[in-house]
């Protein structure tokens, strides 16, 4: 049980990067109905594969409600989004119709248990562009009587279904579930402190880049307000950062130039006082517009009293995020100062070290001067960190000689006792750790989405790092080792990182990575942990390879909401971070797949194409489908196939499309496609020199869609057991097979099916006798023998034409011959000189172009 249990946490971890790798890719009909899969928490006991249950008398009675919870999310996101196809098949009936089962009354025995997947699925439809289908009185029904699950599924669905539109309907609904939000002649209610967060974070997405005052201010009061209700204070640390989360958003990108009239809330000394502690004084006596809300005395918090003392390890995570949101990409130096990291040791034990990490991230943001190198990571470490670690390298070197019995060591023994540091090596160690780990997330951050091979490189150096100082006993390692918890979440957040870059290229090296770290299963690594693992996984394969993270603010703020580096250590663990959140991702997700459709057929083919850089000569070959990185600069586009005729695009407009166009190409004839022949060993450039086999004739009724050409093919280029055409003779009968063949291969590969009759014509007049010829059959030949001269004598500028060769220009050639040796033989004939009107023909004076005698 112990070790299926420890199988089981890691199985339940797996929906969020299910989601992910699965994201748009199912295909329905209105019909359908969505099936959820189970959780499953059994396994199979070798050698019998006797299948053994969990025991769930051992687990929590919340064991399952959020692992449920993402995996209705993981369903729900597999359908296709609201702009594509989906908008017309998912209606109020569909998810009406989806809807489980009313749960029985309470007076009833057999209580089934609640649908907690069902809450996550009504999210995803909110992340699609769904939700929106539903009208009030359904939302009612859902908030009234689903699970705690459903109500958050609701409300952060709607928010991300209605981002940025500041929507009035959804707005009240969310501060209805917001005490501080409502007036004191409200009946206060019991919610739950997840559901409040919620609440908070739909606000933030609803009010998106608003600079809304009201939510603004509200929010500002919010990160820094005293604990209320014992029930919630376990989950301070979640609710503060989703305000600060929340303040970001309703500000993204504003800063300084642009928040016109809340100069008055001095927002950045707010902030500045949440993260350091300076200035506390200054704003302890500020009236609030929210001072209690409807609490009552009696919602006072019992268990925690924190006077007018501010704590800044809850109100510190959400403001450095929020500041850093406000002044993205702003380049604002004296902003940028307030997340400076400590200089001295003294300094650095004040602040916490994990908040290291998001100071190096928010400065990040707000420069936005992240360099792809390994460098610049080493940069980002404070000096005083850096000369700590390299004393604690020097020491352990001293010791290591010491212990080895090195007699010039001895002698240094008594100067290294007096380089005795004095700091706190274990608070040096997760410092460093945490530093570094937070310039991986910066890089990860700024380059998501991009495949940046230098990028990707230098985080990949860290992951590798974090991993020998896991496993290598080395004493040089050692020493710069930290705890446990901290290196472990410091590997999470820089594997994550590295997806984030990698997001939907499926890199094999990063793969055989994540499932390195993913395969081990010890009581060691918590659930947050295999979450993280299985989310990079997923991550990597995005929208099974068709999608990619973009780059833009909206989207930024959304990967830091989705991966911030807290992660649950249990499945019901919402104390440091919402768990909701961590599906903000799809809105950071476009459809960035460039694939080639063939116009005939309809259906996606694989084709070489050649992508042109601006500036230089450099060109990558590639193939459809090929998925367009974020920020890529390609400037031209060319197929380079023989099989299929060539185009040219324009792609400097790549960057600002949200959805990649398919290319609509057109096969050559002759050819099949790179799936049905991938060697090109089946096209009838091969096959010519067997036109009377029986493979070529069916390659050429495959290859054309054509139905004169395919009647032809079947009436006159197959000969039975007693011959095609028995009026001939046998040798003109195979000679007449071979040359249908022949046409039936030229016209297939020029396109020209209609030219059959001509050619069946051509045949006759070279296999004619003297007598045979018809006038109209000969006026055609000399037409065609008039334009075989005059394309000849086309300009440079008539290529095109010049290129297009309707008939075979050698049978022509023989055709004029054979007819000028038959006239010339019948001209020597003494039965056509009876007389002199009777010297010519008529076929002789067409052929010779014998000017008419008119008689009046």
């Amino acid at each position: 049980q112990d070790k299926l249990l420890l199988l089981c946490r890691r199985s339940i971890a797996t929906p969020l990067g299910r989601g992910m790798m699965t994201l748009g890719t199912h295909r329905m009909l209105s019909s359908d109905q969505l099936l959820i899969p189970d959780i499953v928490l059994a396994g199979r006991v070798p050698p019998a594969n006797g299948t053994l249950a969990l025991d769930m008398s051992s687990c929590p009675p919340n064991f399952r409600i959020w692992p449920e919870f993402h995996n209705g999310v993981a369903a729900g996101l597999r359908l296709p989004g609201a702009s594509s196809d989906g908008g017309k098949i998912i209606t109020r009936t569909w998810i009406k119709f989806n809807k489980p089962a009313s749960q029985p009354s309470s007076n009833n025995t057999n209580q089934t248990p609640p649908s907690y997947a069902h809450g996550g699925f009504l999210m995803a439809l909110g992340l699609r562009g769904h939700l929106a289908a539903l009208n009030t009185s359904d939302l009612t029904d859902y908030l009234s009587q689903g699970t705690i699950t459903t109500t958050v599924g609701v409300f952060l669905g709607m928010a991300a279904n209605k981002r940025g539109s500041c929507d009035p309907g959804v707005s009240k609904m969310l501060c209805l579930h917001v005490p501080s939000l409502l007036p004191p002649s409200f009946i206060p209610m019991d919610l739950a402190s997840t559901v409040q967060a919620a609440a908070v974070a739909g606000i933030g997405l609803l009010y998106q880049k608003s600079s809304h005052r009201l939510m603004t201010e509200f929010l500002l009061n919010e990160i820094g307000r005293q604990p209320t209700k014992d029930q919630n204070t376990n989950d301070r640390e979640s609710f503060a950062l989703v305000c600060g989360l929340s303040l970001g958003l309703i500000n993204l990108q504003k800063g300084k130039a642009t928040v016109n009239g809340l100069e008055d809330l001095k927002i950045e000394e707010r902030l500045h006082r949440y993260i350091s502690g300076v200035g506390a004084d200054k704003f302890q006596n500020t009236p609030s517009p929210f001072p209690s809300g409807n609490q009552t005395e009696g919602d006072r918090n019992a268990r925690i009293h924190e006077s007018d003392v501010l704590n800044r390890d809850i109100t510190a995570p959400g403001s450095i995020l929020a500041l850093g949101l406000m002044y993205m990409k702003s380049k604002n130096v004296s902003v940028a100062s307030i997340l400076k990291l400590p200089e001295t040791h003294f300094l650095l034990d004040y602040i916490r070290p994990d908040l290291l990490a998001l100071r190096v991230l928010a400065k990040s943001l707000i420069l936005w001067n992240v360099e792809p190198t390994a460098e610049w990571i080493d940069s980002q470490v404070p000096s005083v960190v850096q000369n700590s670690i390299e004393f604690m390298k020097k020491a352990a070197a001293k010791a290591v000689s010491l212990g080895m019995g090195m007699d010039e060591e001895i002698e240094n023994r008594d100067e290294s006792k007096n380089d005795v540091a004095d700091f706190d090596p274990q608070a040096v160690r997760q410092a460093n750790a945490f530093i570094i780990a937070g310039a991986c997330f910066s890089i990860g951050i700024r380059y998501a989405g991009s495949a940046n091979r230098e990028a990707a490189a230098a985080i990949f150096q860290r992951v590798m790092w974090f991993l020998e100082l896991r496993d290598n006993k080395d004493v040089t390692r050692q020493v710069q080792r930290p705890d446990l918890t901290t290196l472990t979440t410091c590997l999470c957040t820089s594997a994550i990182s590295l997806a984030m870059v990698m997001a939907g290229t499926g890199d094999l090296d990063s793969f055989r990575l994540f499932r390195a770290l993913r395969w081990s299963c010890d009581d060691s690594v918590s659930y947050g942990t295999h979450m993280i693992y299985g989310a990079a996984i997923g991550l990597l394969f995005l929208g099974g390879g068709k999608r990619t993270l973009g780059s833009s603010p909206e989207d930024v703020a959304m990967l830091i909401a989705a991966f911030f580096p807290h992660y649950p250590v249990l499945s019901s663990d919402n104390q440091y971070h919402l768990q909701a959140l961590r599906h903000m991702y799809v809105l950071a997700a476009h459809d960035r797949i460039l694939e080639s459709v063939d116009v005939d057929s309809r259906e996606k083919v694989c084709i070489p194409i050649e992508l042109s850089l601006p500036d230089t000569h450099e060109c990558i070959q590639s193939s459809t489908p090929y998925l367009v990185a974020n920020n890529s600069n390609f400037v031209e586009l060319r197929t380079k196939s023989d099989r299929y005729y060539p185009i040219v695009l324009n792609t400097k407009d790549w960057n600002s499309r949200g959805i990649m166009s398919n290319i609509f190409v057109k096969r050559k004839p002759g050819h099949l496609s790179y799936l049905q022949d991938p060697n090109a060993l089946r096209s009838l450039s091969i096959q010519a020199g067997s036109t009377n086999s029986e493979s070529f004739l069916k390659s050429i009724r495959m290859m054309s869609d054509d139905s004169v050409l395919a009647s032809f093919v079947k009436y006159f280029c197959k000969a039975d057991k007693k011959g095609s055409h028995p009026q001939l003779l046998p040798e003109a009968n195979s000679d007449f097979l071979r040359y249908c063949n022949l046409v039936a291969n030229d016209c297939m590969q020029e396109e020209k099916s209609e030219m059959l009759p001509l050619y069946l014509t051509l045949f006759r007049l070279m296999n004619s006798g003297s007598g045979e010829q018809n006038v109209s059959n000969v006026w055609d030949l000399r037409i065609l023998r008039t334009y075989t001269r005059r394309k000849g004598g086309l300009l440079p500028s008539d290529k095109h034409l010049a290129s297009m060769n309707l008939v075979n220009q050698e049978l022509i050639t023989l055709v004029c011959e054979h007819i000028d040796a038959m006239l010339e033989s019948a001209a020597d004939m003494d039965e056509f000189k009876v007389d002199e009107s009777e010297l010519l023909l008529p076929t002789e004076k067409v052929w010779y172009e014998v000017p008419l005698q008119l008689t009046f």
